[in-house]
Order: C-alpha cells, then sequence, then structure tokens
C-alpha cells in the first residue's frame, strides 16, 4: 500500500505498519517502535524523535530519508539499503541483554551522519569511493 504526503505522530493507526509498505515525502514523529519487521521502502521521509527497540530492518529501502534525534537499541539491519540519507543526534545502544545494534550486509550509499553514537564504526569500515559516509 502506498502511503503519501502523510504525517504520523505518536503511533501509527491500521492498516499502517511499516512491513511491506512504500511511504513517500511522509513524516513520523516521537513514536517508539517495539520490535517488528520493517521490510517497506521509504521515499524522502523523515524520523524525528522516534526510538526503535528489537526493531528489523530487513532488506528495506530508504532513500533520501532523515532521521533525527532517533535511538535504537538492539536493532537489527540486515540486507538493508540507504541511499543519500541523513542522521543526526542518532545513537545506536545495546539491548536489555547487553546486545549491540547489527549491520549485515548493508549497502551506504552517499549517506552522512553528524553527532551520531554507535554508527561510526559501520562507517568507518565501509570503502570511502563507494558507500563512505561523513
Amino acid at each position: 500500500m502506498l502511503f503519501e504526503n502523510q504525517n504520523f505522530a505518536s503511533r501509527l493507526k491500521k492498516p499502517v505498519s511499516l512491513d511491506e509498505h512504500v511511504f513517500r515525502f511522509c513524516e513520523f514523529s516521537d513514536i517508539q517502535f517495539d520490535g517488528g519487521d520493517i521490510t517497506s521502502a521509504f521515499l524522502a521521509c523523515s524520523f524525528t524523535d522516534c526510538g526503535w527497540y528489537w526493531g528489523l530492518f530487513n532488506t528495506c529501502v530508504l532513500v533520501d530519508v532523515k532521521f533525527l534525534n532517533c535511538t535504537f537499541r538492539g536493532t537489527t539491519f540486515s540486507g538493508a539499503r540507504f541511499v543519500n540519507c541523513e542522521f543526526e543526534n542518532c545513537v545506536f545502544l545495546k539491548d536489555n541483554l547487553n546486545s549491540s545494534c547489527t549491520f549485515n550486509q548493508v549497502n551506504w550509499f552517499a549517506c552522512k551522519q553528524k553527532n551520531c553514537t554507535g554508527l561510526e564504526n559501520e562507517f568507518r569500515t565501509r570503502d570511502k569511493e563507494r558507500s563512505y559516509i561523513s
């Protein structure tokens, strides 16, 4: 299902979920996600003051997405593609079982991060020509 030019604040209402949809020009703010699959496509969206606990960003596609003041706890990023995305003042923390966020087979293209914690090692390991995030 396509969601376009929608503003989601504090929570998502059914039939909206982050699984198997397309979001274009949408704004998400002050939403706390607990678990669940994130397999949608996000195009020119923004996430502000959102948090994920045990989120599973599996094979999702994010293009021109901005994350501002977001918190990720024990979140798994597997096979996700980030294109021209920005992360500002975001933190990537361990969950209550002491498990860190993981980044397996993630592709970063022309992304940026500013004042983030827990993401800098992921960016340092990437090839500067292909997927470096400054």
